[in-house]
């Protein structure tokens, strides 16, 4: 069948030429010495003769290697092939590091395939730690956007509480003056992700109750604002970037400023990036063996599949942005995402190794300085007639950046919204997880060729890739009536997310029987995927009608539509769909924190 993925013959090709172990061994080389060299800030440029005598090949750079300001990919050259060890983003990207000290490590390897995954040191299918991040925004208990001292207070409270109730600590700063990011620590099985992210929120509302910032856990930052940005020097030089990128295409001016008029923002004080005000819930999981393909197939399925958009549809709900009520969505987190024209949707990410013209697409986005960090040049769009990097798209990414000793892969889920349900958000991690081990061991039996999972009926059902049109027009549905809205599998099929995930959950019980190297068991299944539809389809009849019922009432918390409990609150208010109501709007916020309150300090 049709795939944009590498054939596996490629696959073996590539591998053939250089074998999997000589590129382990010049990586680790090679950022060791890197490290060595960023360590002396006098080094301007990388000295290849050098790296080559170290690394027993030659060392080569797609750009001029003398030019200290440009942005560069540095490659080892083996039997007439490139590898990629490594990429630089331009001066305009690095402020004032040297070349050396930017480099980030290319830690991919394309020559691990399916046929010997299993010498590498992953060598059976397992479950992988997942690690993931909740992106919320903050606003004074009178409307107005904190200030840096007011952000600072906020997380050095959050992490002094978090060490107490053991919680993960790490929280960091994003884009948005009013924004952060809570960080959910690696654990396994659906009850203890639970309890995980239950305590984040626990620690979340504490923090509230001292600071008086409330928490706004939802897909799109819901009240008026001017959506300040931080001073951070990289964050502005984002700015300027996609400013830039959006420049090329007229049609993307028409897009912002007709967001400007939906929700009543004052044009002069809001660009591409403040109006992209969504929220989510980020996803990594380590890919076995740092190998490329794998990580091309688990983007292809797990994020382009209907089991991605019923997750999505789950966590959806957040009608409000600036203070408005939007007249026809019910979440309103992609309706954001597409102001922007790095927010198209992606088919898949470019390989430098494994696609066609793969290092030329790689190293020309690199090289125009159209990114501002090498992972997103593989992020690869000319579907506007213009190459550019679809970084903020809303299906995800893979990454072979992450710079630690342990020289981690990650496929990165970016679709998620950010929900204040953490049952909610605990099913769809596990789900994720559980989707991963299916997929990795696939990809050891078949690689990358779809026809198996193809004629495995319900594997494709819940896995198998969806075309563009059919991910867009669901995630479109979905974001006009959230859960209510229907999924459309890869087979053809219809049905509601409460029955797509009963359907899964068998689908689960089979699959990962089968895999003989893990030890997952049935109880284990169900209690994210009966946990699922439980929340979906409530077996009492009943569903949570109100914020309060929502967050905070044993008996039927998670249930009902989110997105709809906050509009039919908005019109109770005395609101009207479409109406800029900011004061409405901040009277939700507050319910919305009374109901936490109520959950996690009041018990």
């Amino acid at each position: 069948m049709e795939s944009p993925l590498p054939s596996n013959e490629l696959l073996l090709e590539f591998s053939a030429s250089i074998p999997w172990r000589d590129i382990e061994q010049q990586k680790r080389k090679f950022n060791q010495a890197v490290k060595k060299l960023a360590a002396d800030d006098t080094t301007e440029t990388l000295p290849l003769d050098q790296l080559s005598t170290l690394l027993g090949v030659p060392v080569t750079t797609v750009y001029e290697p003398d030019e200290k300001n440009g942005a560069n990919v540095v490659m080892a050259q083996v039997n007439g092939r490139n590898h990629v060890l490594g990429a630089v983003v331009s001066r305009r990207y690095r402020g004032k590091k040297t070349m050396a000290q930017a480099l980030v490590p290319y830690n991919f390897n394309p020559s691990v395939n399916h046929t010997n995954i299993h010498e590498t040191d992953d060598p059976v299918s397992r479950m992988r730690y997942l690690g993931a991040e909740i992106e919320l925004g903050l606003v004074h208990r009178d409307g107005h956007y904190p200030v840096e001292a007011d952000i600072q207070d906020f997380m050095q409270r959050y992490r002094l509480h978090a060490q107490k109730l053991g919680i993960t600590p790490q929280v960091d700063r994003e884009a948005g003056q009013y924004q952060i990011e809570a960080h959910v620590s690696p654990v396994m099985g659906y009850h203890k992700t639970r309890t995980a992210l239950g305590g984040i929120l626990a620690v979340l509302t504490l923090v509230s109750e001292e600071t008086g910032l409330l928490p706004a856990v939802l897909p799109s930052y819901p009240v008026e604002s001017d959506f300040k940005l931080t001073e951070d020097p990289k964050v502005q030089t984002a700015v300027d970037l996609m400013q830039e990128v959006n420049g090329f295409f007229p049609e993307y001016a028409d897009s912002l400023h007709a967001a400007h008029k939906r929700y009543h923002v004052n044009p002069a004080t809001m660009n591409y990036v403040q109006m992209f005000r969504n929220q989510g819930c980020h996803i990594h999981l380590d890919l076995a063996g740092r190998s490329e393909a794998l990580g091309l197939l688990s983007f292809y399925t797990m994020l382009r599949s209907a089991s991605a958009v019923a997750s999505a549809a789950v966590l959806k709900g957040s009608p409000f942005v600036n203070g408005t009520c939007d007249a026809e969505l019910l979440c309103t987190r992609e309706y954001l995402r597409a102001v922007t024209a790095t927010g198209r949707y992606l088919d898949l990410p470019t390989s430098p190794h494994l696609s066609k013209d793969g290092l030329s697409r790689f190293s020309g986005l690199i090289g125009s300085e159209r990114v501002n960090s090498p992972a997103r040049a593989m992020l690869y769009d000319d579907g506007l007639g213009t190459p550019i990097s679809v970084m903020h798209n809303p299906i995800g990414r893979i990454r072979p950046d992450l710079a630690t000793d342990k020289r981690i892969c990650t496929l990165e889920s970016t679709g998620m919204p950010a929900s204040v349900s953490a049952a909610r958000m605990a099913a769809v991690l596990i789900d994720f997880e559980y989707s991963h081990l299916v997929i990795e061991d696939y990809f050891r039996k078949y690689g990358c060729d779809l026809e198996p999972m193809y004629n495995n009926r319900e594997m494709w059902a819940a896995l198998g890739p969806l075309t563009t049109e059919s991910y867009r027009a669901q995630q479109d549905a979905s974001d006009r009536a959230c859960t209510d809205a229907p999924v459309m599998t890869a087979t053809g099929e219809e049905m509601s997310l409460a029955e797509f995930y009963e359907r899964k959950r068998y689908f689960m019980h089979k699959a990962l029987y089968d895999i003989e190297s893990v030890d997952i068991t049935p109880r284990d299944i169900d209690d994210a995927y009966v946990s699922l539809t439980r929340m979906l389809n409530p077996p009492s009849g009943h569903r949570a009608e109100t914020i309060k019922d929502f967050i905070s009432n044993p008996k039927v918390k998670s249930t009902g539509n989110w997105g709809l409990i906050l509009r039919n609150r908005f019109e109770e208010l005395g609101g009207s769909p479409g109406d800029h109501r900011p004061d409405l709007v901040l009277q939700i916020v507050h319910e919305i924190h009374d109901a936490l309150r109520a959950r996690y300090l009041q018990n």
